[in-house]
């Protein structure tokens, strides 16, 4: 009996599920989440790892209710808000010659360089967005590696097969043998595009956007930019 009277408690507390891409962990969704847990404890909160195409249909299928991915996708059932536009970073092998380079790193300045790209699926995806940077600069990079995810993508930097572009929030992320640089670059950015369902009015998607807006204005991030 105290089994089922459990199972029948939990089945009636309120769900709160939320999709992700991997690089937003390494920003303020963490943080986001230790907030949102300390102040709805009565919440089952859950993450799930999805590229943004899944956060789309997990959406409209009802298995998550909030989604946080960098591609921007129009579709009429799926409410978009660009919470900020995040500034790339380069991520270099310990030793290569960049490294001693004083100041910002140009794009010219990586044209020569194999370049590491991830996710490889699903596209489109992050690795088009770096792409594209280049190709808008008339560069092409000198041999491109498609790897699955970012740490895959940092461990190639590591061996010196080369160098990836990373969110800046990436440099949080400690790894022998790699080091950061930052890229000056005014349209080298990634978006962090919030998605949940057109027209829903859940409170906890209120609340949690309020919580965004505190958490950004406590460190100085303008939102929406």
């Amino acid at each position: 009996m105290k089994a089922i009277t459990q199972r029948l408690h939990e089945a009636e507390r309120p769900r709160f599920r939320i999709g992700f891409v991997p690089s937003t962990l390494y920003g303020r969704l963490p943080e986001l989440n230790r907030r949102y847990r300390a102040v709805r404890p009565g919440v089952e909160l859950s993450l799930l790892e999805l590229t943004t195409l899944e956060q789309i249909a997990a959406l409209k299928e009802g298995r998550i209710d909030v989604g946080y991915g960098r591609i921007p996708f129009d579709d009429p059932a799926i409410e978009r808000t660009l919470l900020r536009n995040e500034r790339l970073s380069t991520a270099l092998p310990a030793g290569h010659s960049l490294t001693a380079h004083a100041g910002q790193l140009r794009l010219d300045d990586l044209a020569a360089e194999p370049l590491v790209v991830y996710p490889k699926a699903t596209r489109p995806s992050y690795a088009d967005q770096v792409l594209t940077l280049f190709r808008a600069r008339g560069q092409k990079p000198r041999a491109v590696y498609e790897v699955r995810e970012l740490q895959t993508a940092l461990g190639l930097v590591a061996a010196e097969v080369g160098v990836c572009l990373v969110p800046v929030s990436v440099e949080g992320l400690r790894r022998d043998n790699v080091v950061y640089r930052p890229l000056d670059e005014e349209k080298a950015v990634s978006p962090i595009i919030m998605s949940t369902r057109r027209g829903d009015k859940s409170p906890e998607i209120a609340f949690i956007t309020k919580l965004i807006r505190e958490m950004y204005r406590r460190a100085g991030i303008a939102f929406g930019v």
